[in-house]
Parts: C-alpha cells; sequence; structure tokens
C-alpha cells in the first residue's frame, strides 16, 4: 500500500512544486512599452511599439462613417 501512495503521491508533488516554481508572480504595474511576446523569452514590444495604434487610426474614419448612420 505504501509503493501505491509513493508512485501517486509523488508525481503530484513533483508537479505541485513545478508549477508552483514556473508560476510567478504577475506584475500589475503599469509598462512604459507594451508587452508584445513572440515567445516567452522574447519581447517585441519595445520595436512594434509605434503599430500598436495602427488599428484603431486606420478604423477612425470607418466609425465616422458608421456612427452617424446608427
Amino acid at each position: 500500500m505504501k509503493r501505491i501512495a509513493a508512485r501517486v503521491l509523488l508525481p503530484l508533488a513533483a508537479a505541485a512544486a513545478l508549477t508552483g516554481v514556473a508560476g510567478g508572480v504577475a506584475d500589475a504595474a503599469p509598462a512604459d512599452t507594451p508587452h508584445i511576446w513572440v515567445t516567452p523569452d522574447l519581447d517585441l514590444g519595445g520595436l512594434l511599439r509605434p503599430t500598436v495604434p495602427a488599428p484603431t487610426q486606420l478604423l477612425a474614419p470607418i466609425f465616422g462613417l458608421i456612427t452617424p448612420i446608427s
């Protein structure tokens, strides 16, 4: 019975420990540059910062046309 419990509890304990280590702490502080993550280690926010407001700037004239109609 001890072996069965060890075979079940040991992987669960290891998974819980690794989840706690990999989880990290969330940072709620406002950032100067937006974070655009390509991979978990590669942040392209600094390079792509000028492109972030592009969709709203491109769609602003269309929104201005649709708003009076609706």
